[in-house]
């Protein structure tokens, strides 16, 4: 079962998420395949140095993001969702997809995991929930060592009652339903059967979620495309216990987090991370039971274009964010 880890100019944070792959994940035979979307080609030389046996595969978009985040640009906003559909539907059966901000922090022994998913010909496997209950099902239909098989309650199964509640008001019926019940709670319930990454996937989960052209992603459309193709056709779970982390402390791009990038030049941020992870600066930080210390932030930010105290800001609010939608960042 093949491994592919998105990634866009964070190798700082792409180490980690190897390293934590070869730590805990035992017996792991399967390949490691990096769909980069940009990261400066001098980064992903030193983690192919550290990491001779994994692959990094280019987005089309590649040349010209490099190219603007060397020049101090702004890349072009837009997501290569077609390119990472397209090369996952070329590997195995079943696959984990991960972003470069998580990283694994529980050991699994990798061919009995794996096993189990091909036996019981899983679709869908959480590992990562943010300690919140309300983003996986607690209808448990069947338990096994390592996830468990949920079948997800939601308010209709209907893509068509879905999209007018959720998505476009038709009808007026997303108005209607607001005064009726606990609109975000019964939308929040609909990540019970999705998420982007974080997991594992089959091929046939996938295609259905990106099966349309996409530069964007769109996660009420996806939601609406796997209701049309018969949610309960699906097999769906998540771990007993999270498996993965993620860091929140960091952003690729102000793609979706525009209301808190006023203060934070993201690219230029990324930039002096990377730089100081390239020159070995303090990479005592990559660890798999802490977060990036803010310490080493802030030593990095030390007689930069960047203010520590723009970034403490930034990361106040977002972390705020993540908190009143009931996530435990602890």
């Amino acid at each position: 079962m093949d491994i592919y880890i998105k990634s866009f100019n964070r190798a700082y944070l792409l180490h980690r998420t190897i390293a934590s792959i070869y730590h805990y994940l035992n017996d792991f035979d399967g390949r490691i395949v990096v769909l980069d979307d940009g990261t400066p080609q001098k980064y992903l030389d030193k983690i192919s140095e550290l990491f001779p046996d994994v692959q990094i595969v280019k987005s089309p978009y590649y040349e010209q993001k490099s190219k603007d985040i060397l020049s101090n640009k702004t890349p072009e906003k837009v997501i290569p969702a077609n390119f990472w559909r397209d090369e996952v539907l070329k590997g195995t059966e079943y696959f984990i997809l991960l972003e470069d901000d998580m990283w694994f922090n529980q050991p699994i022994n990798y061919k009995d995991f794996t096993k189990n998913i091909y036996d019981l010909k899983m679709d869908m496997i959480k590992f990562l929930w943010l300690k919140n209950s309300k983003l996986i099902s607690d209808n448990i239909i069947q338990k096994t060592d390592y996830f468990n098989i949920v079948q997800p309650k939601v308010l209709t199964k209907n893509h068509f009652l879905f999209d007018a509640i959720f998505r476009t008001n038709k009808f007026k019926l997303g108005s209607l339903a607001i005064k009726l019940f606990n609109h975000k709670l019964e939308l929040l319930k609909y990540y019970h059967l999705y998420m982007v990454a974080g997991g594992v996937f089959s091929k046939r989960y996938y295609d259905t979620c990106w099966k349309s052209s996409q530069n964007n992603v769109d996660e009420l459309k996806q939601i609406s495309q796997l209701l049309k193709s018969k949610i309960n056709s699906f097999n769906l779970g998540n771990t007993k216990n999270e498996i993965l982390k993620t860091t929140i402390k960091f952003t690729a791009s102000d793609i979706q987090k525009e209301k808190f990038a006023t203060v934070l030049d993201v690219f230029k941020f990324n930039s002096i991370l990377n730089e100081a992870w390239y020159n070995n600066q303090n990479t005592e930080y990559i660890n798999f039971t802490d977060d990036v210390s803010d310490e080493w932030i802030k030593n990095c930010c030390v007689n930069s274009d960047v203010k520590f105290e723009f970034w403490q800001n930034w990361y106040n609010d977002v972390k705020k964010n993540y908190e009143l939608m009931g996530c435990d960042l602890d």
